[in-house]
């Protein structure tokens, strides 16, 4: 019996993290997963979903509108979480699954001195286009590079090197 193999580079093993993150999201829509990284050690995660203690119930999921004004970002839930737990994120990457931080949150990004932020290299919904364009407008004035990292090879944590390479599974059942 093999060991699992690796992913081709850190970036795509902790992009592999962050998608595990968004898989505890409760969203049926989309899952989004984020982590802070410095120096290869994982800071804090976040997921998409409503505020700790508020009741996650299938009325508020299922109502787009209520569900959306409701609902915590990934980004945002990792910054919060690290600031609960007195962790700097100063100079750290930020991973994120599977879609590019939307403005509002490159914003908090570029506040909290993020130096990079990963995003897989998968094709982008439009609906949220304006959004991601503008955010990378602001990483880009602010000086917090961007990379689009493809996500190709066995980077399932079971995946064995005789079966040969797979893709990473595509965001919102593409």
């Amino acid at each position: 019996m093999r060991p699992p193999k690796a992913p081709e580079s850190w970036d795509q093993r902790f992009l592999t993290v962050a998608m595990h993150v968004a898989s505890w999201s409760k969203d049926r829509s989309t899952k989004v997963g984020a982590i802070a990284v410095r120096d290869r050690r994982i800071l804090a995660t976040g997921y998409n979903g409503l505020p700790a203690g508020v009741l996650d119930s299938d009325e508020r999921l299922d109502n787009r509108d209520l569900k959306l004004a409701m609902t915590i970002h990934a980004e945002q839930n990792c910054v919060s979480y690290a600031a609960r737990n007195g962790v700097c994120l100063a100079a750290s990457t930020f991973y994120i699954w599977p879609v590019m931080t939307c403005s509002q949150c490159a914003g908090l990004l570029i506040q909290v001195d993020a130096a990079r932020v990963i995003v897989p290299d998968f094709v982008e919904p439009l609906r949220w286009q304006e959004s991601f364009d503008q955010a990378r407008q602001m990483f880009s004035e602010a000086g917090v590079s961007v990379a689009r990292i493809p996500m190709r090879g066995p980077i399932e944590p079971a995946t064995d090197e005789s079966e040969g390479e797979h893709e990473a599974p595509l965001p919102f059942g593409q």
